[in-house]
């Protein structure tokens, strides 16, 4: 539930993109994560948890988190950008099967094969959305440059979730949220730096609400995707791109395509089947 909720709530993005004027991609995810670790600091400073924040074992790996979280941020926006959003959300959402690839051996979870049909729905379901016979009818450099960002958002994304997994043990969902969001606000300071500060204080309402919505979604992602198995946290994120599509056609207006509206049911129908796999226990 908190992997789905998360998901759902990171749908909300577009909304806020769509309402944020005059800044830079680089700028608003500076915005976001600025104002992301300055609620998380004074959360933890009122219940005198700061001490969750020290790092202890594993510290290269919350260096790893944090970029991994950038890259992913910005080889996403980079491919929408080269290659559009229906390039850009088919090969992020690859990640499942990264996960499935490597999870295995690198945390040690057992392959299952009940993983198999909740991941060729999940799969089928992004390829609706993205309605891939358009876009393979798109050539160029600039569109290749789009495919290769976009596999790389995939690939980090994908050992994104492991390495969060990897970590439960040691550091909770709220401290990975914390040095995930600090460290990823490191690559994006040269972008914040080039905008002129009226902008800032401009969309500084919608600024902060989006850094207060987003963080809040990351820690309950976080410690969600920590308590169970990284092939089914890889699938339910899906969820996300779901909501998404939800709030773009209620909220923004943008029209919602049949072929939309079968892959949303292909990847609800594969959160189901997953969900309800783990729930009775089958691991």
């Amino acid at each position: 539930m908190e992997v789905v909720t998360g998901s759902i709530i990171y749908g909300t993005i577009g909304v806020f993109l769509d309402k944020i004027q005059e800044m830079s991609t680089g700028s608003i995810l500076f915005s976001r994560l600025f104002f992301g670790l300055c609620i998380i600091f004074i959360y933890l400073l009122f219940n005198r948890g700061l001490g969750q924040l020290k790092p202890h074992k594993k510290k290269r790996y919350l260096l790893l988190l944090g970029l991994l979280n950038a890259i992913t941020g910005i080889c996403y926006f980079s491919s929408i950008r080269y290659s559009g959003v229906s390039v850009a959300v088919l090969l992020l959402y690859t990640a499942p099967v990264y996960v499935s690839l490597f999870a295995p051996s690198v945390l040690g979870e057992h392959r299952n094969s009940n993983s198999l049909l909740p991941l060729l729905l999940a799969t089928a379901g992004v390829l609706l959305i993205a309605r891939p016979g358009e876009i393979l009818g798109h050539s160029g450099p600039e569109f290749q440059k789009g495919l290769l960002f976009g596999l790389l958002s995939g690939l980090s994304f994908g050992v994104n979730i492991i390495t969060i997994r990897y970590l439960r043990n040691d550091y909770s969902g709220i401290s990975q949220t914390f040095w995930l969001t600090g460290i990823s606000l490191l690559f994006m300071l040269p972008s914040a730096l080039s905008t002129p500060i009226a902008a800032f204080v401009k969309n500084f309402d919608i600024l902060f609400l989006f850094g207060l919505t987003i963080t809040f979604a990351a820690v309950i992602y976080l410690r969600g995707i920590s308590g169970i198995r990284a092939q089914t946290g890889s699938i339910l994120a899906l969820v996300e791109p779901v909501s998404g599509i939800f709030f773009d056609v209620t909220v923004l207006k943008n029209p919602l395509y049949i072929s939309t509206f079968l892959g949303c049911l292909f990847i609800l129908t594969a959160a189901y089947v997953i969900s309800r796999r783990d729930g009775l226990g089958l691991k």
